[in-house]
């Protein structure tokens, strides 16, 4: 089939390297454009586009898919078929209505479940033991199109948003092939999602990312791992911002010194490991921490760079 692609991170990229690599033919890649990125606010491509260019694959870059240009230019392709995946734009009706197969999509959950913007962290939040990746045909409501294919995988308890998202980009490359191939032969059955089960995937907001040390130690933990790597989980100690990269349940009991610590009291400092932070369940060892304005280091380090002591508090 002849194909256009649009995405725009790291993730799309399997998906874009197995159609590269198909028997279909790939037209040409819709990314954003370039936007300013560093300290220096220099210019920076979005990875899509770097790739794409290594491969001689045209790529355009349009302002908006309003703009007339990009209409005719994807018109005269003919395409059969397109496909998007975390493109970072909604898709006009005229652009859905265009290939003779309509656009699919490429969303990293198991829908109805986590329909929205941030489907990865909110399974790992919600402490789901399978998640997925499901190709549907796009539709003007959100990820409410027909489900053409899916396929499962467990979530890890060492599980980030990054790991999860890595596993869940490699599925999506072999799928989209497996959707490619399926609908060209006819042998795809699309398949209404139930709206008994739909579940939606609200953005990461700022109340996300604070750590409430009153909260069950599994709930924190599982909020560090969804927020691993950006924009992570935080708490503070001495009026300073502290990123918790990784926190996790002590496999033996500890004697904390406290009969009832406040939820945020070091309880417990393992000068090998790190400081033992009181929860509203039991207590949790901060493994990997990131003070404002510095690198990331262990706990331990934190502890004896901070010189924190037994009875500190965090939050």
């Amino acid at each position: 089939m002849r194909v256009f692609f649009m995405g725009t991170p790291q993730l799309a990229i399997p998906v874009l390297r197995n159609i590269i690599e198909s028997k279909h033919e790939l037209l040409l890649v819709v990314t954003i454009p370039d936007k300013p990125a560093g300290r220096q606010q220099k210019l920076t491509p979005p990875p899509v586009k770097l790739f794409a260019l290594e491969e001689g694959i045209p790529v355009v870059q349009p302002p908006t898919l309003k703009d007339e240009s990009f209409r005719i230019q994807i018109q005269d392709m003919r395409p059969d078929i397109g496909v998007v995946f975390a493109y970072g734009k909604i898709i006009p009706i005229w652009l859905l209505d265009l290939p003779r197969y309509g656009i699919i999509n490429v969303h990293p959950s198991l829908l109805p479940r986590w329909r929205g913007a941030a489907p990865i962290q909110r399974a790992i939040m919600a402490d789901d033991k399978i998640t997925g990746v499901s190709i549907i045909q796009l539709s003007p409501e959100l990820d409410a199109g027909d489900i053409l294919m899916q396929a499962e995988t467990p979530i890890k308890p060492e599980d980030t948003a990054e790991t999860l998202a890595l596993q869940l980009s490699n599925i999506a490359g072999k799928l989209v092939l497996a959707t490619l191939d399926g609908l060209e032969r006819g042998e795809i059955t699309p398949r209404k999602q139930d709206e008994t089960g739909v579940v939606y995937a609200g953005k990461i907001t700022d109340d996300d990312e604070e750590i409430r040390w009153e909260k069950p130690a599994d709930v924190i933990r599982n909020q560090v791992r969804a927020l691993n790597p950006k924009p992570g989980a935080h708490t503070h100690v001495n009026g300073m911002m502290l990123k918790v990269w990784r926190a996790v349940r002590p496999s033996e009991d500890v004697n904390v010194g406290f009969d009832q610590p406040e939820p945020g009291t070091i309880v417990y400092i393992d000068k090998n490991r790190g400081p033992y932070i009181a929860t509203g369940t039991e207590p949790l060892l901060l493994v990997e921490v990131q003070p404002a304005n510095k690198k990331k280091m262990t706990g331990a380090e934190f502890v004896r760079g901070y010189r924190l002591a037994v009875g500190d508090r965090l939050g």
